[in-house]
């Protein structure tokens, strides 16, 4: 029986209960062996349990089974085949401590006795192998590389270094004849309990295989030749996993081998490097044809919402299907709204008031050129503005009737955001000068939810600061892309009282609700955020044309020396010259476009709404507009 690597990776700190299957070869000298690794309540300190010889029933057999307190957000697990004299000491996997944490590493393969001969460690070692296994050794020598390196974390090495480093030890070994190639050297798993890289056999003698999975997961069991990893605890069915394993441990879709050769990382439920794909394994590419700006990250092939528009489509920020210039990207473009509501009754309404919110903003980075709205049937008018700095209409109607007609036409000019680029590392948790939290406290405050619900979202959200070691803007950038891609677009699943914890269950919904949930994150990390209402152009190749053909919802957040940027997170992209902006406020009950009060009949309401959005023209650099 061979022996068997498995690592996984949680968003939060998660329980998994470990099964050892018996060795199913009973003729051989000894039982298979295990260890398992893991960083408790993801401590710097790791803890390591082996067995040399037991795959049956133990008291260590039935803590990893049974015991549910030791939560991490890093497990690695290494079954050895039946072999002799198999000690303690040369058990996988093997622990080192260095620059203030535990280090973690498994080996599955044979990298030859000479090992020592080919990759001396010298007399003044820092790190010397306590066992007599080739994979102790190989281990103390990449320690060593990284020590000298100057580097106190896998993410201080350089993906690319590293792979290098791994691939010389696959490259040394046994070759099958004198004078031959080595055949096979193995596979590496290594973590510092934050990341944790996978270096596939350059031979395919012992693969790799990986799954990402994304709730809702009430019991997701994976069954292997030796073990059986449950995953189905009650306070973990909303934990995003990363799994890598020698052979796939489900029958679902979605395992993927490794290629030969290939290193991947894994952090906090993603991947989020590969010496084949490059950085960003699991967020959407920038389509075809548009221009990423500095706001926009390039991204990856993998992953996305299954329902979501084609891959030309996938970032909306900049205009699509025609010709970048960089006068466009810095004078802007012309669109045009149309918006029309109707409200039909079975009963005639015979009094009522009405608020409409369908001013587009009239600021540095969007003009309004031109604004009628339309009424029917005819009634008192009076123009004001909120709290919030919205214009509004307030409409009075003393007359019965059973049909409410709305029409808006707006004409403006989007202006790109200027890039954040220049802005200097802010990190996580922001410090709010008094006076300033007492401005903000509105923008800071999350939902009314149960203490239980809201310390789980702050769990998920944590995990993108930890994630991104609490740089401010890259944990944005990667919870709004997180949304898009793990999030299914759904209209009908949810209610407009339907709250983010729901949505962060059921992992589907629309754009209120995505931005409602990427307010509620950024709220718990203590970050200003804001709800904000508005149109969104697509364009004709955008599969999914109902987000234009209704209002569209993204969020706001406040960036210390920047100002309110916009995240669309229905999009996974910024809000850039596809957007409109009309009205703004704490949530979507700040910001209806439009919103009433019958006070006598009007049964049997139906509403009918429509958007028609469209480039028409770009705005070119000597500044005069013409119709495109």
């Amino acid at each position: 029986m061979s022996s068997h690597l498995l690592a996984m990776s949680f968003d939060t700190g998660s329980s998994p209960s470990i099964t050892l299957k018996a060795g199913r070869d009973k003729s051989l000298d000894a039982p298979a062996g295990w260890g398992f690794a893991w960083y408790p309540m993801d401590d710097a300190a790791a803890t390591v349990v082996k067995d040399p010889n037991a795959t049956h029933e133990t008291p260590l057999t039935r803590v990893l089974r049974d015991w549910d307190r030791f939560r991490s957000s890093v497990f690695l697990c290494h079954s050895h085949g039946a072999a002799k004299r198999v000690t303690q000491q040369d058990t996988h996997p093997f622990q080192r401590s260095w620059a203030g944490r535990d280090w973690i590493f498994a080996h599955s393969g044979d990298l030859g006795r000479d090992l020592p001969e080919k990759l001396p460690l010298g007399e003044d070692a820092w790190f010397e192998p306590v066992g007599r296994t080739d994979s102790e050794h190989a281990f103390c020598w990449l320690l060593g590389q990284i020590r000298e390196s100057g580097a106190r974390t896998l993410g201080e090495v350089g993906w690319e270094r590293l792979h290098a480093w791994l691939r010389e030890l696959n490259d040394l070994g046994k070759p099958l004849t004198e004078g031959g190639a080595p055949t096979s050297n193995g596979s590496f798993v290594l973590s510092d309990g934050h990341d944790v890289v996978a270096y596939c056999d350059a031979r395919g003698k012992h693969p790799f295989h990986r799954i990402r999975r994304v709730p809702p997961h009430e019991r997701y069991v994976l069954v292997g030749e030796q073990l059986v990893v449950d995953v189905s605890s009650p306070y973990d069915v909303n934990r995003t996993m990363t799994i890598v394993s020698r052979t796939p441990l489900s029958d679902e879709e979605g395992w993927e081998p490794l290629a030969p050769g290939e290193m991947i990382v894994m952090r906090r439920g993603v991947f989020t490097w590969s010496s084949v794909h490059g950085t960003a394994l699991d967020r959407p590419r920038t389509p075809t044809g548009s221009v990423a700006t500095e706001s926009q990250p390039p991204v990856d092939t993998r992953g996305g919402r299954a329902q979501a528009a084609s891959e030309q489509s996938r970032l909306l920020g900049v205009p699509r299907g025609q010709t970048r210039t960089r006068d466009v990207l810095r004078d802007g473009r012309i669109l045009t709204v149309e918006h029309e509501t109707i409200y039909r009754y079975d009963e005639a309404v015979e009094l009522s008031t009405h608020v409409f919110r369908l001013h587009p903003v009239h600021d540095l980075g969007q003009d309004v050129l031109d604004y009628r709205l339309e009424i029917s049937p005819p009634g008192a008018a009076r123009r004001a503005e909120d709290v919030f700095g919205n214009q509004m209409l307030q409409y009075k109607i003393e007359r019965p009737y059973q049909e409410l007609w709305i029409r808006a036409r707006s004409r403006v000019r989007v202006r790109p955001p200027e890039p954040i680029a220049p802005l200097k590392r802010a990190t996580l948790p922001l410090v709010w000068m008094p006076w300033q939290r007492q401005m903000m406290t509105p923008y800071l405050l999350p939902p009314e939810l149960p203490e239980t619900q809201l310390q789980e979202l702050s769990e998920y959200a944590m995990s993108f600061a930890l994630r991104n070691d609490y740089d401010l803007v890259e944990t944005l950038r990667d919870l709004n892309l997180s949304i898009y891609r793990d999030f299914a677009y759904q209209p009908g699943a949810t209610m407009l009282e339907t709250s983010p914890f729901v949505v962060y269950v059921e992992r589907r919904g629309v754009c209120q609700d995505f931005a409602n949930l990427f307010i509620c994150l950024c709220r718990l990390l203590n970050v200003p955020a804001r709800y904000r209402v508005g149109y969104i152009f697509t364009g004709a190749d955008y599969a999914n044309q109902i987000q234009s053909e209704a209002s569209h919802a993204w969020a706001e957040v406040y960036l210390p020396n920047v100002g309110w940027r916009g995240y669309d997170p229905t999009n996974g992209i910024m809000a850039g010259l596809d957007h409109v902006r009309v009205a703004h406020g704490r949530n979507y009950r700040d910001a209806t476009p439009t919103s009433g009060t019958l006070f006598r009949g009007g049964k049997g309401e139906r509403l009918e709404a429509k958007v028609r959005c469209e480039v028409e023209t770009e705005a070119p650099s000597d500044g005069a507009f013409r119709r495109g």
